[in-house]
């Protein structure tokens, strides 16, 4: 190497070598800086960021509560438990008066229905659905029977059925007495476990060992009201009506009553949304749309984005938190957090003032919705791109059952009928259509840049009278696959 470039290099390297000197240098401001820090665990996938301050705020994280009660931990019974593995009955039943082979649907299709594969369907099998829904931690197969030829046409059940709720305006009572009148559904139930208790062990039906058939599933032939006739020709989640009825030592109890001409909705295959969404009921879940949109209470459900309002999408964070599929990241003070979409990894912020160690609380939910997975085929029905999502729950109980409410519940507050809706989806437009009766819109997720108690909702606050809400929420960050969220306590 020559001369002059060796002392060209060297002056150089004295050069670069200063230059690191000064960067290292510390810097004095006015301003403390909290550089971001990022935390991963592989247990419950959590990570948290910390952001730029203008104060020395500690850099904090969400934590995982354990030991809290789930639903079916306060019900007094279970249908089919919440996770592992379950085998329901399934009875296919005609009448002489609806022969099952004027409906068409073959005991092969009712079995796809229930344990087919997604492809074998129009959208999902119950089987298939509570599958992705519960991250596998739920799976539900239905062994099926029939036809069973009822002993009565339909035309005599469906008397019988309208003889029980025959009310006599004059004596402001029932026209038949107890003594009078006869539950169907319960009846035809019974009719069926007899014809086959020779051929089925029931026991073998009671995963929880409660003393209890997990699930009895009853598919008609009868059309289905649609539009006129009796209201025993349609969908619904009931209980077995009479006590004492043993075999192999477990009762009939939660049952589902559905007519055949559900699988054949719309135009995409067969269709088990129904029994889908009644499954919901035999796992614990209320329904979140409003029975009775003429009254003053609760319209607009969920917007139509959700298995228990609709019929449609996946089931929601507050949903799968009450049947233990998944583990909320709880906050209750300043901080960042990145999000995974909720659909692929369960991830749910739980906001609230103080953690009591229950989900019968108040509180906020937050995931990053995405619509893909469950809620794939019905995105052009609710939500077609990703954001973030926050639900207001009211999930307390204790105050009992309110005979003047439009069904049963365990909680306090429901989406019919209450002062304030058991779920709300908190909407990120402000303009509260959903409540209005009107379906979800992409213009209800939080987007980069929004902040909930800031430009949108900045009075927003809890229902409880005793506390209101002092924090700030913020979407700060989005790609396809994370968020990240800055929740900032005053």
């Amino acid at each position: 190497m020559k001369k002059s470039m060796l002392l060209i290099s060297l002056t150089l390297l004295v050069f670069l070598l200063t230059a690191c000197d000064l960067l290292t240098l510390p810097i004095t401001t006015n301003t403390s800086i909290t550089t971001t820090q990022t935390t991963t665990t592989t247990s419950g996938d959590l990570s948290t960021s910390g952001s730029d301050s203008t104060t020395n705020a500690e850099i904090n994280q969400p934590f995982i509560p354990t030991g809290y009660s789930h639903l079916q931990d306060r019900l007094d019974y279970v249908g089919i438990p919440s996770t592992g593995d379950v085998k329901i009955l399934v009875f296919a039943v005609d009448f002489s008066d609806a022969p099952y082979y004027l409906d068409e649907m073959s005991i092969m299709e009712i079995e796809t229905a229930f344990n087919g594969q997604s492809f074998e369907t129009g959208y999902e099998s119950l089987n298939s659905y509570y599958t992705k829904s519960s991250y596998g931690m739920l799976n539900i197969t239905a062994d099926v029977f029939g036809y069973y030829r009822a002993e009565h046409p339909a035309s005599y059940y469906e008397t019988e059925y309208e003889k029980l709720y025959e009310w006599d305006e004059i004596t402001n009572d029932y026209v038949y007495g107890e003594d009078e009148v006869t539950y169907v559904e319960s009846d035809l139930i019974f009719e069926v476990l007899n014809y086959y208790d020779n051929q089925i062990d029931y026991s073998d039906y009671d995963a929880n060992q409660d003393g209890y058939i997990d699930g009895i599933y009853m598919i008609y032939t009868r059309d289905v009201n649609y539009n006129e006739g009796s209201e025993l020709w349609w969908a619904y989640q009931d209980y077995y009506a009479y006590y004492g009825d043993e075999f192999e030592g477990v009762e009939p109890n939660y049952f589902i009553w559905s007519g055949t001409d559900f699988f054949t909705e719309g135009n995409s295959g067969l269709n088990a949304r129904t029994i889908i969404h009644e499954t919901g009921h035999m796992l614990g879940l209320d329904d979140y749309y409003d029975y009775d949109e003429s009254d003053s209470y609760n319209s607009g459900g969920l917007g139509e984005v959700d298995m228990m309002d609709d019929a449609m999408g996946d089931h929601n964070p507050a949903s799968k938190l009450l049947l233990g599929w998944v583990t909320p990241w709880v906050v209750t003070e300043s901080m960042s957090v990145d999000l995974s979409t909720f659909e692929n990894s369960g991830e749910v912020i739980l906001l609230i003032d103080e953690w009591k160690d229950t989900l019968f609380d108040e509180y906020l939910l937050i995931c990053f919705y995405s619509p893909t997975g469950l809620n794939f085929k019905d995105r052009y029905s609710g939500f077609s791109t990703s954001g973030v999502l926050i639900y207001h729950v009211d999930a307390r109980i204790g105050s009992g059952y309110d005979e003047n409410s439009a069904y049963y519940t365990i909680f306090n507050y429901n989406n019919t009928d209450t002062a304030h809706k058991f779920i709300d989806i908190i909407e990120a437009d402000g303009r509260n259509d959903i409540d209005q009766g009107n379906g979800a819109t992409n213009t209800d997720l939080f987007q980069v840049g929004m902040v909930f108690r800031g430009s949108i909702f900045p009075n927003y606050d809890w229902f409880q009278a005793t506390q209101s809400m002092n924090f700030t929420i913020e979407v700060t960050e989005k790609t396809l696959e994370n968020v990240t969220l800055k929740i900032e306590y005053k």
